[in-house]
């Protein structure tokens, strides 16, 4: 089930480090929803901010911080104008409160945000979620083992919600989001799944808030005194310095050969906090500074030296960001650009007029005359709100509060007095956190994948089952059209088994094989007592006295030299030519037909079998074409 939750196709493509949040307040879906305003919605995400600032506030951020963004009717459906799409269908999309965010390398960032939503569920009443990624229901495969047999991608797609801090589902495709929402509200007794699942999700959210300090990691840093006052001031910015520099090629870290903004002449020790992700991409960074600069690293085997580099490394991811902001500054001449100005305009041009086209249709103007005013007066609006919602005005937003931005301006506020402040004997430094987790030895790897993904400890300690009893019990199980599925398949805590493909290797015991060869063998010796229960006679060779005994003769004739190579040492290899001769030796000898050799393997592989030993003179006639 998790493979196949996996692979789940969702309806549009996503980026494999986005995760999408929708949040669905009660007064989103009942029947007043057409009224729902920029500004109801905004009141209530000062609530949501409001109740998380606790878990935020301190937080790094790998990448992007956690916004949420008011979607109206309005606004859904300038956006889907402006995605292309025509049909009536956003009519039947809700007002919400939507959230995008980039978590990049760190995944923590993902579940550290389902943790938050969880917990907004759990305090607003009536308040029903979605989160989705580039996996489609990703909560669902971290429940996988456990879900109904019902649940599978196509039907769990779209349909799956929070809701008070449990996961809901709805296997009805037919009915609308709205519908869905409401019926999730009214009936949760019907939607909410089972315990198993819900436990499933909650062991994996039950390490917050804890880990939301354990993710952190403190460290000194050499640094430049003017990137020591802008991390003083803005902590958050260390990630941007790290994943910059760590994502730079040789070409754009040439900017910091001169290091115009942070001249490493004047620098202090500092402590700097990140998170272990980001230090472990700063550790790993192989970057050491261009030596004409003027770092002055000291020997390797100082005890500074790693506080050295990571203040070369820190510093010089601020000064790409800061040349890169100055740069965008300077080409557009030193001036904020204009949303209205004409090359924006004719870019937006065509999907201004499917906008315009849509408010038309759909008795926006209300049959008011071109060229009245109060016509041109909503015009204007229509254009400022298209303008205000489009994707050149967002980008430009996103542009002007950019990391590069931020740290410019920064830059720029920094004063002699903060320097100052910041300037402190290192003796009275707190000492650095012990980056001894980036070492795991092979034991701790086992253990961590044994949490994770290691089976049950009642599992464990079951006794493998031999070939006999598993053929056995293949035989036994009912089949439908999907084929046969073991009970065992479907029990709750089932853990997903690894295939030597999974691995890379395979591993082959001459023993085992020799031993599960002879259970094969004795399986199949017509009247025996290890021929299986309900099995019919004919698949199995008959009742035939005759084959029975030349059958027996075989096995004794295979005994006997299987255990001559044992005694004189021969390799196990050539016990299993040896097996492999005298079995195509018989094929060829029964000439496609019933035989001992051909019952052991079955009609189709014998037949097959037959006709690549034998040449097509020497086929017998009923199987020639």
């Amino acid at each position: 089930m998790s493979k196949r939750m996996a692979n789940t196709v969702t309806s549009r493509n996503r980026e494999d480090d986005v995760l999408e949040c929708f949040l669905y307040p009660k007064f989103c879906y009942d029947p007043n929803s057409e009224q729902v305003t920029e500004t109801t919605l905004f009141e209530e995400i000062e609530k949501y901010k409001k109740e998380i600032a606790k878990y935020t506030d301190n937080y790094i951020w790998h990448r992007d911080p956690l916004v949420f963004c008011p979607k109206t009717k309005r606004g859904i459906l300038l956006e889907k104008v402006l995605e292309g799409f025509t049909s009536s269908e956003e009519s039947q999309i809700p007002p919400h409160i939507f959230a995008r965010l980039c978590y990049d390398e760190d995944v923590g960032d993902e579940w550290f945000t389902v943790f938050l939503v969880f917990k907004l569920t759990q305090t607003f009443d009536g308040l029903i979620a979605r989160l989705v990624d580039a996996d489609g229901e990703f909560l669902l495969i971290e429940a996988a083992n456990v879900l109904p047999p019902w649940a599978d991608p196509e039907t769990c797609q779209d349909r799956v919600f929070i809701r008070d801090g449990a996961i809901h589902a709805i296997k009805d495709r037919k009915k609308s989001l709205i519908e869905l929402l409401k019926i999730v509200n009214e009936r949760p007794q019907v939607t909410k799944m089972s315990d198993q699942v819900q436990a499933a999700i909650k062991k994996r959210l039950e390490v917050y808030p804890d880990e939301i300090e354990k993710r952190k990691h403190k460290a000194r840093a050499y640094l430049p005194e003017k990137a020591a006052s802008i991390l003083h001031q803005e902590p958050g910015l260390i990630s941007s310095a790290i994943r910059t520099i760590c994502h730079s090629d040789p070409f754009e870290r040439k900017v910091c050969r001169a290091m115009r903004y942070f001249p490493p002449e004047q620098r202090i020790m500092v402590n700097v906090k990140m998170t272990k992700c980001l230090y472990a991409m700063a550790t790993h960074c192989r970057y050491t500074g261009d030596p004409r600069t003027g770092w002055n690293l000291p020997p390797t085997n100082s005890s500074n030296y790693n506080a050295h580099l990571l203040g070369v490394k820190i510093a010089c991811g601020l000064e790409l960001l800061v040349a890169s902001a100055n740069d965008e500054y300077r080409r557009k001449g030193g001036e904020k650009m204009d949303i209205d100005n004409d090359l924006e305009w004719d870019f937006q041009e065509v999907a201004w007029k499917v906008y315009l086209k849509k408010l038309e249709s759909s008795g926006y103007f209300k049959d008011l005359l071109e060229g009245s005013q109060e016509r041109d007066k909503l015009l204007r609006s229509a254009r400022y709100y298209f303008l205000e919602h489009s994707n050149v005005a967002n980008s430009l937003i996103l542009q002007s509060e950019s990391d590069a931005h931020r740290v410019l301006t920064a830059w720029k506020n920094v004063q002699t007095c903060d320097i100052e402040m910041q300037a402190q004997d290192e003796a009275s430094l707190s000492p650095a956190d012990s980056d001894s987790w980036l070492n795991v030895d092979p034991a701790q790897l086992e253990m961590m994948l044994g949490q994770h993904y290691g089976g049950s400890d009642k599992k464990r300690n079951q006794e493998p089952l031999g070939l006999r009893e598993k053929v056995q019990s293949f035989l036994n199980q009912k089949s439908d059209i999907d084929g046969v599925q073991f009970q065992g398949d479907l029990g709750e805590n089932e853990d997903m088994k690894t295939t030597p493909e999974e691995h890379g290797r395979i591993d082959f015991d001459s023993d085992v094989f020799d031993s599960s060869l002879r259970d094969i063998l004795d399986l199949v010796v017509p009247g025996s007592d290890s021929e299986f229960e309900g099995s019919s006679e004919g698949s199995l060779g008959g009742d035939d006295e005759d084959r029975g005994g030349e059958f027996d003769n075989h096995m004794r004739l295979l005994d006997s030299q299987l255990q001559r190579e044992l005694k004189d040492g021969y390799a196990e290899k050539k016990n299993v030519d040896t097996i492999e001769a005298n079995l195509k030796e018989s094929i060829e000898e029964e000439a496609g037909g019933s035989g001992p050799a051909g019952n052991i393997i079955g009609g189709p592989i014998r037949r097959l079998m037959h006709l690549q030993l034998q040449s097509p003179t020497t086929v017998p006639p009923d199987l020639q074409s």
